[in-house]
């Protein structure tokens, strides 16, 4: 997907593009851990969302990389089992994908903030563009036409 987006292909999305995904940056998710641990009496017993501050869209995300490349994202949307049938996604994206959306993650990072100082670094697309960044510099990532 990632290169489609760079090259300014068509980029099919299940459903409406509208599930939300909440990246994490993985820097954020040990500052979690170390707060944790560093306010024993707040966290003992407790649960706490580590993530960004806000999840975004498919389509956003989608969005958001195809400009990172300096392009319009080209975006088509159709029903999860058309799109899983489609054949530039083989069984581990369509797992991935239906795994990721199936909730739509949305979590809120309140508790953590008020209970242990926990405040990420990274919004979800920081963290998302350091890892995509990271790909085009392995040449994972093709956007030549």
């Amino acid at each position: 997907m990632f290169s489609r987006l760079a090259r300014g292909d068509e980029v099919a999305l299940p459903n409406f593009g509208l599930e939300t995904v909440h990246h994490v940056h993985a820097d954020d998710v040990a500052q979690g851990f170390q707060r944790a641990l560093e306010n024993w009496s707040a966290s003992v017993g407790e649960s706490f969302h580590v993530v960004s501050p806000r999840a975004l869209t498919l389509r956003g995300y989608a969005e958001a990389v195809a400009g990172w490349f300096g392009r319009d994202a080209d975006l088509t949307y159709l029903p999860f089992n058309e799109w899983a049938d489609r054949p530039e996604y083989d069984d581990t994206d369509v797992e991935a994908t239906e795994e990721h959306i199936r909730y739509s993650p949305n979590a809120s990072i309140e508790k953590a903030r008020e209970r242990l100082g926990y405040e990420p670094r990274y919004t979800s697309l920081e963290a998302v563009r350091e890892a995509v960044e990271a790909l085009v510099e392995a040449g994972e990532i093709d956007s030549n036409e």
